[in-house]
């Protein structure tokens, strides 16, 4: 007599589930939400600063443009300061990833997996991103920034590349009607 009972329970529960709708708001509301994931870039940035800052490095910025390159010794601030210029690219937010197409490559002779984004619109800051991941750890070993913006009378493009671990490079290049201008700021820290 007790079996009959659990049978005839477990038996209407699985009628009452099989038939129940699937009508929950909560089901409708979720299935509108973007989970598409993004590279992270803030996460990989922040890790990278607390990685200098947490070490004994000797910070060492180098200045080039057309008519001259200097170098010099930089504090953990300056390098903070320099570093947060990559913040304002990252495109994993919900409001900006809708007007990115994510591609993924498996490259076997690097042992890498490449992440590009890249959008068809002229509004947007960042023309593409590539993350270069590795194929053991899934953890970045470059990520690559492509970003253009109009102004007035010219144009302005930024790259920005970061090597994880060792150094960053950012280059940008203004074009007008009198001609262009290229400046690279290279960031790189060494043990002391």
């Amino acid at each position: 007599m007790k079996y009959l009972w659990v049978i005839l329970f477990l038996s209407v529960s699985f009628f009452a589930c099989k038939n129940k709708p699937n009508s929950h708001p909560s089901n409708q509301a979720s299935a509108s939400i973007d989970s598409t994931k993004f590279y992270p870039l803030t996460d990989f940035v922040n890790e990278q600063i607390a990685f200098v800052d947490l070490r004994n490095f000797i910070i060492y910025q180098k200045l080039r443009n057309a008519s001259k390159s200097d170098s010099n010794i930089i504090s953990k601030e300056q390098f903070k300061a320099i570093a947060a210029n990559f913040l304002a690219f990252d495109i994993s937010n919900p409001d900006k990833k809708q007007f990115y197409t994510e591609t993924i490559f498996h490259d076997l002779s690097t042992a890498s997996y490449t992440i590009n984004y890249k959008s068809n619109q002229a509004s947007l800051l960042v023309k593409s991103m590539d993350v270069l991941l590795d194929e053991q750890t899934k953890l970045a070993k470059r990520v690559f920034i492509v970003s253009e913006r109009q102004s007035a009378d010219s144009s302005i493009m930024k790259k920005l590349s970061w090597t994880a671990n060792k150094q960053f490079q950012i280059t940008r290049t203004i074009v007008s009607d009198s001609g262009s201008a290229n400046e690279t700021t290279t960031v790189y820290w060494i043990r002391k």
